[in-house]
């Protein structure tokens, strides 16, 4: 499949279209414009129902809220209006508003109080959201629990795991491949500021449990051009807020990990304080009740204030710093170490005095840093920082609306890797870039929407300019917004690439690099094409297939002995595959099964395959081409009772096999005797990649219960971890010839205290 063709088209029909449908936009009537929150948090309430009715006469219109909570009604006629809201698990808003003769501009900006009746219904809709875009899945925090964590909080790092099209080579090391890309081609944004690594060493946790979470949109594939920079995948999560009027706090431990969390008013109505304080306890508590000391361990504090005006704009502004340390391998003296050090802030609002329906002004500072070291390599390490400023707004000419937004950031790099890859020359380098996207949303009828934009970014000489062309589609065909079929099409270019030695998996050590060669950059080609359907009351399905192609990945060059020292190559291929889901959510039960299909395929030129092959090209699977995936998940809750289960399922990841062994001699300090001395050992492997590891799959299971005590509500949870003990195998060391097996049987137990 070749999508060049069509991607060439997106600049054309977008300006088609501009003209056809603003040539005769005059604007008639009254403004209403405002922003739907939560009373007590000032959380940002998307797709909140919002009708305008006519006191006398008819013509009632409607509206839902979009993802900033912004809602807006153009060209209203004068009269006396019944305005009313509507939010699942809040109370009804109704207002009257009164129209004047004189055309005018309005802010009308709504709180929204917590509903105090006890619904008997509630659906928590999971993976499938009524206001998901092609690629996208929307996940709220009390998802997260439908994969058991062995900690007091759910983690959304348990919970994605558990999606089709996300594969994590292991139970540690931290690293997601999304759809066939690799963990450095991921985007992690956290109130709108990047992490670069924001997975822990042990698999189950992140910097993101249940308690800091607000909500989060993640993008799979196909996204919009205001996300540039990376070609696989996004994570966007948006913190939550403090609460605005009362003090809660929660404490937990686990065998796994402790935490602590607190949310405070700075002023009463005004501002807020939320901390989070996380620190791992598996390697002081793993050989209690385990075979062996895990030797891995983490920690992470976070701080947010959050201010909000009253008057539709909002700020706030945080600071995060992380640590990992641990070994992969617990009976080899190699460890990984890495650190987060994130702060920036946010403002964003909306006022009807201002042409521009919506602004997000956004800054922030990122610093990674990561390390290995052991016996025999040495001791490596690669830090990168980046500072950005962005600003995202967006504007409605009649009926159309616009995204659009400039962003400018600055970045240094610098690694030692102590030979690893004996190409690269230049080990520190520092750029800038800046840019703009650039976006439309036009509807055709009430059930076509399409929506053209771009991204432009320019790099000041030091790369060539980037222009990468994007295009979603969606087609409602009975009208209704949780029946749908999409489609996206778009380029997306990455600057920099983060290099991992991936001939051995048991790996989480990134070296980020702006390739040597000046005219590479790498690059990917996304087409999906997806359908989501409700079935009955309490099911939902969707299915979604992917092609995607990809161009200058760098690859460790392969070699026949298996060896430390490496060289730089270059890899293009394809992805194909296909995400299923289907949900049930029935009063308080609900039921998961998601399934993905997937085909990855590099192909690299290298100059020795023609000695070893006789073919200077080889095409193969690298070692996160999953090919089949299966996920299922249950549970349900009864009073204050609650169980999850989750299995999950995989078929073998690549790895290179081990084709034979011998000897050789060394002549660097003198002859050897041939006749006494064996010389040393070595691996002769064969293809890259030609052998598959055995299937993965693994039962979790949490069961929990809660009490009142008075002013404290206190949780007790029990579970296990991979509950019929299955050997699932991490990876295999071809260089010693032993497998190293993830977790097994883990039972654990965990005490949540909470204010009430």
């Amino acid at each position: 499949m070749n999508i060049s063709f069509l991607l060439r088209l997106i600049p054309v029909m977008y300006f088609m279209i501009f003209g056809v449908l603003t040539s005769n936009i005059k604007a008639q009537g009254s403004l209403i414009r405002g922003i739907v929150t939560d009373y007590q948090t000032g959380k940002v309430l998307d797709m909140a129902n919002i009708t305008l009715q006519p006191m006398t006469g008819k013509g009632i219109v409607g509206t839902t809220t979009d993802g900033n909570g912004l809602y807006e009604f153009n060209n209203v006629a004068a009269g006396d209006y019944v305005f009313v809201v509507r939010y699942v698990g809040y109370e009804m808003h109704i207002d009257t508003l009164t129209i004047g003769l004189r055309a005018r501009n309005i802010s009308n900006h709504v709180q929204l109080r917590h509903s105090r009746e006890e619904l008997e219904e509630i659906n928590v809709q999971g993976a499938v959201a009524e206001d998901m875009n092609p690629g996208q899945i929307s996940i709220s925090p009390e998802t997260f629990g439908r994969a058991p964590t062995p900690g007091g909080s759910a983690d959304l790092a348990s919970y994605i795991q558990t999606q089709p099209g996300v594969v994590a080579v292991g139970d540690r090391g931290g690293q997601l491949f999304v759809r066939g890309g690799t963990p450095s081609e991921n985007m992690m944004l956290m109130d709108g500021i990047l992490i670069y690594q924001p997975f822990h060493i042990i698999g189950f946790f992140s910097v993101f449990p249940e308690d800091v979470v607000s909500n989060v949109d993640f993008y799979a594939g196909g996204f919009g051009p205001r996300y540039s920079g990376r070609t696989s995948s996004v994570m966007d999560v948006r913190l939550k807020n403090g609460n605005l009027y009362n003090q809660k706090w929660s404490a937990s431990v686990s065998p796994f990990v402790s935490d602590f969390f607190f949310e405070t008013p700075v002023r009463e109505g005004k501002s807020s304080i939320i901390g989070s304080l996380r620190g791992s306890l598996i390697e002081e508590t793993s050989d209690v009740y385990l075979s062996e000391k895990q030797p891995m361990k983490f920690n992470s504090q976070l701080l947010k204030y959050y201010n909000s005006s009253g008057e539709g704009v909002n700020c706030s502004a945080l600071i995060m710093r992380t640590y990992d340390r641990g070994s992969l391998d617990f009976e080899s003296d190699d460890y990984f170490k890495w650190s987060n050090v994130v702060t920036g802030g946010r403002c964003a609002g909306a006022s009807a005095e201002s042409k521009v329906s919506f602004v997000d002004f956004n800054f922030g500072l990122s610093y990674f840093t990561n390390e290995q070291g052991g016996s025999e390599g040495g001791v490596r390490n690669s830090q990168i920082f980046k500072s950005h400023l962005d600003m995202n707004l967006t504007l409605y000419v009649g009926e159309i609306r616009f995204d659009y937004g400039f962003f400018t950031d600055y970045r240094t790099m610098s690694y030692d890797i102590a030979n690893l890859f004996v190409s690269l020359d230049e080990k520190a380098v520092a750029f800038s870039n800046a840019g703009g996207y650039l976006k439309m949303g036009v509807n055709i009828g009430e059930k076509i929407l399409i929506e053209p934009g771009v991204s432009i970014t320019s790099y000041l000489k030091r790369l060539s300019p980037s222009v990468e062309p994007r295009l979603q589609m969606s087609w409602q065909p009975r009208g209704r917004v949780d029946e749908e079929i999409h489609a996206a099409l778009g380029i997306y270019r990455q600057p920099f690439a983060g290099l991992t030695d991936f001939r051995d998996a048991g790996t989480s050590f990134t070296t980020f690099i702006l390739l040597p060669e000046s005219e590479r950059r790498m690059e990917a080609r996304h087409a999906l094409l997806g359908w989501r359907q409700p079935i009955g009351d309490f099911f939902d399905f969707s299915v979604e297939g992917y092609y995607k192609e990809i161009k200058d990945t760098p690859v460790a060059t392969w070699g026949p002995v298996a060896r430390f020292a490496t060289a730089l190559a270059y890899a293009d291929g394809t992805v194909r595959g296909m995400d299923l889901r289907l949900n049930l959510n029935y009063r308080r039960f609900y039921m998961g099964l998601g399934y993905g299909y997937s085909i990855t395929e590099y192909t690299t030129r290298q100059d020795h395959f023609g000695t070893w092959f006789g073919e200077p090209v080889q095409s193969y699977n690298p070692p996160h081409d999953r090919r089949h995936q299966l996920n299922a998940q249950t549970g349900f809750n009864v009073g204050n009772f609650s169980t999850n289960v989750s299995w999950s399922y995989g078929s073998g990841l690549p790895y290179t096999r081990p084709l034979g062994f011998d000897s050789f001699f060394s002549f660097d300090q003198r002859p050897p005797d041939v006749t006494e001395d064996y010389g040393e050992p070595r691996v002769l492997l064969d293809k890259p990649f030609k052998g598959r590891m055995p299937d993965f799959h693994r039962l979790d299971i949490s069961v929990s219960q809660a009490f009142n005590a008075g002013t404290k509500d206190i949780k007790v949870q029990a579970g296990a971890i991979n509950t019929y003990n299955r050997e699932n195998l991490f990876y295999y060391d071809v260089f010693n010839q032993r497998g190293i097996n993830q977790l097994p049987l883990t039972p654990y137990v965990s005490l949540k205290i909470e204010s009430n």
